[in-house]
């Protein structure tokens, strides 16, 4: 889809069709013949239309073919679907928004056209128009009254899937041709330097990070390790000589790339010098403790930074090696304490969320939050959300 022609994702609407979720009685098109719908088809999930294998009676007239959905009739014109063949077999355009036009295929045949907005609830038809006019929180002005515990339990919600998708994405650093504690120690060397990347230079971290590990046994302190990691890393040389490409702007000072590759290293010795048997076996929060107060550098990591590497980047990662050896008592460890770990979220990703009327306090200190406002708010995926379904079934 090109979004400066059509900004609003349809997600939406295909649920509202595949859920039937809309009047069924007395469907009748733009032009008026009435619509009896037999199979609505299956979801597409590749290119072309939104579904397939659709059983239509439209007038008199019993059809078999495909089904594509739009907010507006004009959308069908503006993705170029009445130029393209794919979409020769569509035998019904449905549209939100009511209109008297239709669209044509690649042959100049017409097609009819169901408009949604007069067979939906009262309710589902006032949620779809904010959705129009703002995509991103559609709920803000209704939030004021849908109960609040729909706004908690989707956080809940939110906050596993997150957990979930941080464990997921640590595979991404975990080598299955070291043995298995070795690799986990390499998945967390990576995961850190990774987070301490965070905005500006995740990539030169996790490379420097790798290459670090594999020749971690060459340093004989944590102060050689140091040097090493801002020799390798080239921050004090020019761009054009160095292999990575480190990113000085926007960052604040303690920020600096600098100081977050010694603070890494400094973690990195730390995590290389103690006994493997500790990760697993002694309280995690004393262990990240320990681990934090390790890196002996300042500027400090900082509260903040410590806090959220303790969610996201810690509590994955053992929750990891629960996985990788078969620990159910680590794995629960690790669960219960990010489901009760806080961290303070800076002010700006809050910024959609602060203009409903919720308390402040359920939201601003839950990891979860970043997921929901990423993957639900400023994606338009309404139709995954408790809030939503609130909303239309008031």
């Amino acid at each position: 889809m090109n979004n400066k022609q059509s900004p609003y994702h349809e997600k939406l609407l295909h649920w509202i069709w595949e859920n039937r979720r809309f009047e069924t009685d007395n469907l009748k098109t733009s032009d008026g013949r009435h619509v009896h719908l037999h199979q609505l088809g299956r979801l597409n999930k590749s290119d072309g239309p939104d579904f397939k294998g659709a059983e239509i009676t439209v007038g008199n007239l019993r059809w078999f073919g495909d089904v594509e959905l739009h907010w507006k009739l004009s959308d069908w014109h503006n993705h170029g679907h009445q130029q393209d063949q794919r979409y020769n077999n569509v035998i019904l355009h449905v549209v939100f928004n009511r209109t008297a036009e239709r669209a044509y295929r690649q042959d100049r045949s017409s097609i009819p056209t169901l408009c949604l907005d007069q067979y939906i609830s009262r309710p589902l038809e006032s949620f779809l128009h904010q959705y129009l006019r703002s995509p991103q929180l559609p709920c803000a002005k209704q939030l004021s009254f849908i109960s609040e515990e729909a706004f908690r339990k989707q956080l809940k919600k939110a906050h596993k899937e997150y957990f979930e998708q941080k464990v997921d994405d640590l595979l991404e650093f975990y080598d299955p041709s070291l043995p298995p504690s070795r690799a986990w120690l390499k998945l967390f060397t990576v995961a850190f330097f990774d987070g301490l990347g965070i905005s500006h230079n995740r990539e030169p971290m996790k490379k420097l990070g790798e290459l670090l590990f594999d020749s971690i046994e060459k340093c004989s302190s944590a102060d050689e390790l140091c040097q090493k990691a801002l020799t390798i890393s080239g921050i004090d040389q020019p761009k054009d000589r160095s292999d990575f490409s480190w990113n000085h702007k926007g960052s604040r000072p303690n920020n600096h790339p600098r100081h977050r590759i010694q603070q890494a290293a400094w973690g990195l010795w730390h995590l290389y010098s103690s006994p493997f048997e500790h990760w697993i076996r002694q309280d995690p929060q004393k262990n990240w403790d320990k681990f934090i107060s390790a890196i002996d550098h300042r500027p400090s990591l900082g509260k903040e930074r410590s806090s959220i590497l303790f969610g996201t980047v810690f509590l994955p990662a053992l929750y990891s090696l629960g996985n990788l050896f078969h620990i159910k008592s680590l794995k629960q460890k690790s669960w219960l304490l990010w489901q009760s770990h806080e961290v303070r979220l800076p002010g700006s990703l809050l910024k959609t969320l602060r203009k409903t009327e919720l308390p402040l306090s359920s939201y601003n200190k839950k990891l979860g939050t970043i997921h929901q406002l990423r993957n639900y708010c400023k994606t338009g995926q309404c139709q995954q959300c408790f809030v939503f379904k609130n909303a239309i079934s008031s």
